[in-house]
């Protein structure tokens, strides 16, 4: 309420105000009086002559005004919005569903009723005592219009409206030189002819959508009559019918072999022909190849290469922990610049195999959850070689794969690789595989953990992330190859540890495919950039000569060699990390191998065994797991 001291000074104000304006002392006065009751009755309320998008809202509350507010939104947008396109009428319903969220379902416009509303309240209201008076008059005789905050779905209605339209709109046909040649048992003959170009119409849905985007900020919506303008082709007939004689020049690379994969196919003139289409250069119009008539061609034959991506999608509780995760794949697809450059080359240089050139194809992580940890590019990609591994060992690398899938690290957190893939122990699902130790081979838990560790320090690497704990193989061990790029694991030590050094989270996807481990860091892309050097390899020193262990594990007298030969030598590369704002971080990682003989196992007698025993120790650590 307003203190004695405000309501007098109030009270004497109108009263000079209204003897200024001829008006008596008494009728001043009640007129003073009049202002002060007419405060007091609306307090807490929206003064009489406020509008909000044409809602009244006199005497309301605030609450009480954006009830009625939301039923006039309601009211307005339960029909739709109207839409005309030539001698066409549809509507678009109000929401539609969610590409993201099937689910869940997604507004065409959304408004936001509170600053209206908070406006419409303060109308007449914190301004001087004179001031508040005037306004509120001025408010009972002309009406005051705020207007709703409206926020239009430009993208969303956009794609509604062009689905509508589908079949409403004509693209523009290019020009087009078809060109074959009809097999036969008599004769083959070459055929040409030029297509002619097409005028196409398209739909002007920008001001369309301006429009409705003005009308909903006012709260009143009428048919939207939707504009076309014509699309003029970018190949026209007269350009490209006097390339026609030189086709059957161009036909002459025929024969030749494309190679996909390892998979040859031989490209006759006829397949060529079908190929035909036009390019522009500066200096016009000339013969190529059509990568749209490639691709038919090829895509059928590369079906085992060539692989849709697919998106992943993440879900995390209150505390950040994951609750699901569908791994994204990476897609391939065929590079049709990169093929038809191999071609051009190769007919300039006389070559009659050329390979198919594949790109990959990025595919991205969705959900609320991802965009709010910032989980949306790929940082880097981790790449081992395994093949040629025993069965336990290929088990473990899984196991290891399916522990490392989905992993979420913190911003600021420190990554350790024995912490993810959890106690390395048999009720844990890992499997034994054969070790050294002494002259005896025993089986120890997680054989092939090596291989997850050393594709976790490739990934961080190419993501540029802060190696904080990483240590080699006492030996260069063939399946991480080039050396000097390994990391080893061994509960409990050593760990390979790196830290998310970026303001973000980064989750980690795994896969096994074709005898290779790939993991990828994801995350947000900071701006840096990371490159290291091939490893230098130097200090080349010869391996010892084979060590034979007798065991009664194999029958007596047969051998099973489990480590072939390896030189010892000294492995380094440098790796510079080069961030946003121009800072530089350089390290260089130096890897010491000792020179390894090879190692194989004879079967034996116990006696022959017990005799054989030795002071000979090489841990787990020191062979390949």
């Amino acid at each position: 309420m307003i203190d004695q001291k405000k309501r007098d000074i109030l009270l004497t104000t109108l009263v000079i105000c209204g003897l200024v304006i001829g008006l008596s002392i008494s009728m001043a006065a009640g007129l003073a009086a009049a202002a002060y009751g007419y405060d007091n009755a609306f307090r807490g309320r929206i003064f009489p002559g406020v509008r909000v998008a044409g809602v009244r809202l006199d005497g309301l509350t605030p609450e009480a005004a954006r009830q009625r507010i939301e039923q006039s939104v309601d009211e307005a947008l339960d029909p739709g919005f109207v839409f005309r396109f030539k001698d066409k009428e549809f509507s678009l319903p109000r929401a539609t569903v969610s590409l993201e969220d099937p689910d869940a379902s997604q507004d065409l416009v959304r408004y936001d009723a509170d600053p209206a509303i908070m406006k419409a309240f303060q109308a007449g209201r914190g301004g001087s005592f004179l001031t508040d008076a005037i306004t509120r008059m001025r408010m009972y005789v002309q009406t005051e219009n705020i207007p709703l905050t409206a926020e239009t779905n430009k993208p969303l209605v956009k794609r509604l409206l062009l689905a509508e339209l589908e079949n409403d709109l004509l693209p523009a046909k290019d020009a087009e030189l078809i060109v074959s040649i009809p097999t036969s048992t008599a004769s083959s003959t070459l055929m040409i002819k030029t297509e002619p170009e097409r005028l196409g119409t398209m739909a002007d849905l920008d001001p369309a959508v301006d429009a409705l985007s003005a009308q909903a900020a006012r709260l009143t919506f009428q048919p939207i009559r939707i504009q076309t303008s014509e699309i003029v082709p970018k190949v026209l007939a007269r350009d490209i019918s006097p390339l026609e004689p030189f086709i059957p020049e161009f036909l002459q690379h025929a024969p030749f072999t494309l190679m996909l994969e390892n998979k040859p196919f031989k490209v006759t003139s006829s397949t060529l022909a079908g190929w035909i289409g036009v390019s522009s250069t500066q200096e016009g119009m000339k013969l190529a190849i059509d990568p749209t008539k490639l691709v038919d061609t090829l895509k059928p034959l590369a079906a085992t290469v060539v692989r849709e991506a697919k998106d992943g999608r993440i879900e995390v509780d209150e505390n950040n922990k994951l609750t699901l995760f569908e791994a994204p794949i990476e897609g391939v697809s065929i590079d049709t610049d990169a093929t038809i450059q191999e071609l051009e080359k190769s007919w300039l240089s006389g070559s009659t195999t050329i390979p198919v050139k594949f790109a990959k194809v990025e595919p991205k992580i969705l959900g609320d959850d991802a965009e709010r940890l910032g989980i949306h590019t790929r940082l880097g990609i981790g790449e081992s070689d395994f093949s040629g591994s025993p069965t336990n060992r290929r088990k473990n690398m899984a196991l290891g794969v399916k522990k490392m899938n989905g992993v979420l690290i913190a911003p600021g957190e420190e990554f350790s690789q024995l912490k993810a893939l959890g106690p390395i122990t048999g009720a844990n699902g890992w499997l034994p595989e054969l070790v050294i130790k002494g002259n005896e081979t025993t089986p120890e838990f997680g054989g092939g953990l090596c291989q997850v560790g050393t594709t976790s320090f490739r990934m961080a690497l190419k993501a540029g992330l802060q190696i904080t704990q990483r240590r080699n193989h006492s030996y260069r061990v063939r399946y991480y190859e080039p050396a000097g790029t390994d990391a080893t694991i061994y509960e409990p030590a050593p760990d390979f540890r790196f830290k998310n050094d970026t303001n973000g989270w980064i989750l980690i996807t795994a896969e096994s495919r074709n005898d290779k481990l790939y993991f990828t860091a994801w995350g947000t892309d900071d701006g840096r950039k990371a490159e290291q050097t091939y490893p230098r390899i130097y200090n080349i020193v010869a391996p010892p000569p084979t060590k034979y262990i007798p065991t009664t594990d194999l029958p007596i007298g047969k051998k099973r060699c489990t480590e072939s030969a390896h030189a010892g030598a000294t492995a380094s590369f440098d790796y510079t990390v080069t961030y946003a704002n121009g800072e530089e971080k350089k390290e260089t990682f130096t890897s010491y191998y000792r020179p390894w003989g090879a190692v194989c196992l004879v079967g034996a007698t116990p006696e022959e065994v017990a005799a054989s025993q030795s002071t000979v120790d090489e841990t787990g650590i020191n062979n390949p797991n």
